[in-house]
Order: C-alpha cells, then structure tokens, then sequence
C-alpha cells in the first residue's frame, strides 16, 4: 500500500527548483509540477538510460518540496524521543533516498498521461490542505490532499491522502511494527539498503 501512495504521488512530481515562495499553497504545488514534467519530457531518453542521473534530478527538483524533518517526526512518532541525534539525521536521509530510488521510476512512466484539476484550499494560519483529483491515462480517477506548512516563507508538504489513506498515518504503523520487531537502527539500515520497501507487505 505504501509503495502503491507514493507512486500516485510522485506521479505529479512536486519541486521546488529555483522558483521564489508562492503567495498560496496551490500555487506553490500547481506551477512546480509543469516544470517537473517538462524536465522529464526534455530528458526522457537520457534519463531512461541512465537512472542514476535522472535520481539525482529528481533528488534536486522534488525533494525539498516535502518538509522531510517534520515528516521525520511524525513518522517516528513515539520513537522519536528515544531516538538519538544520529539516528534522526539517518533515518531522514534514509527516508529521502528511499522515495527518490523506489518511486522516481513511476515519474518516468506517468509523467505524461496524469491530468490534475485543482480544487479549493482550506487555510489555517500556517498550514493548508490543497485537494486535488489526479486522472490517470487509464482512466482512474484519485482524490489526492496535500497537507502542507510555511517554513522560510514557502509551503512544504507534510502529509498526503490518497482516497483519505494518509501516507503518514500508513507509514508509521508500517514502521512501528517493524521497530518492535527488530530496532530502529535495522529499519534504518534496511532503508538505507532498499530492503525495507522490498520485503513489506502491500509493496508491490
């Protein structure tokens, strides 16, 4: 389940790239995904034969659209606490690469054939929750919202519901159950290997 979230999710590619702080949520969400599918468009050949370079894009335009500290936080959970400082710095980077290694190949596949239209945005202070309905060439249609916060001025995504499945709320059941299983530093070590999405059930 996990892995099928976060490959509707990066399907619409959210960057931040060199753009300034949108003045809206939307907004800062909405242009950021024409200029990750024109990358990809522009690329695609050189990016279908060499992943490593096309990981690395995806690692510089979309990755500092999450807020991946504070996902850190909400993931661990109860965990965090106990967790030591380097701990937390391994299992964000960990957490990053994994998005960027497992799921940049759904970017390849989908970038062109994903439709979004843009609902209304509901904003409390801070944060803000950006609806949207993605269609696939398929067919399919996915209610998808996208929680974000202002940090430094510019909006950061958080939390994602696929069809009101939270990608924070999945994962960190996932991830819990595993750390009582074994410990945190095998989970992490495990992210760090790709192992952790391999061998979890509902990841294909």
């Amino acid at each position: 389940m996990f892995k099928r979230l976060m490959s509707l999710i990066l399907t619409l590619g959210f960057a931040a790239g060199a753009q300034a702080a949108a003045t809206t949520p939307d907004q800062a969400l909405r242009g950021t995904t024409e200029q990750i599918q024109k990358l990809i468009k522009d690329n695609y050949k050189t990016y279908r034969a060499d992943l490593p370079t096309f990981y690395k894009a995806v690692d510089d335009v979309v990755v500092p659209r999450f807020d991946v500290p504070y996902i850190t936080q909400l993931v661990l959970a109860t965990h965090y606490k106990a967790a030591s400082p380097e701990q937390r710095t391994r299992f964000a980077a960990a957490f990053k690469n994994m998005l960027v290694r497992a799921y940049g190949n759904a970017m390849l596949d989908n970038y062109a054939s994903i439709q979004i239209e843009w609902l209304p945005v509901r904003v409390d202070g801070d944060k803000a929750l950006v609806n949207t309905s993605m269609s696939s060439g398929a067919g399919q249609k996915y209610a998808i919202g996208f929680r974000v916060r202002k940090v430094n001025d510019d909006w950061k995504v958080f939390d994602i519901a696929v069809e009101n499945i939270s990608l924070i709320t999945n994962f960190r059941t996932q991830l819990s159950a595993e750390i009582k299983k074994t410990s945190l530093d095998d989970v992490i070590r495990r992210m760090e290997t790709d192992d952790f999405t391999k061998a979890a059930p509902g990841a294909n």
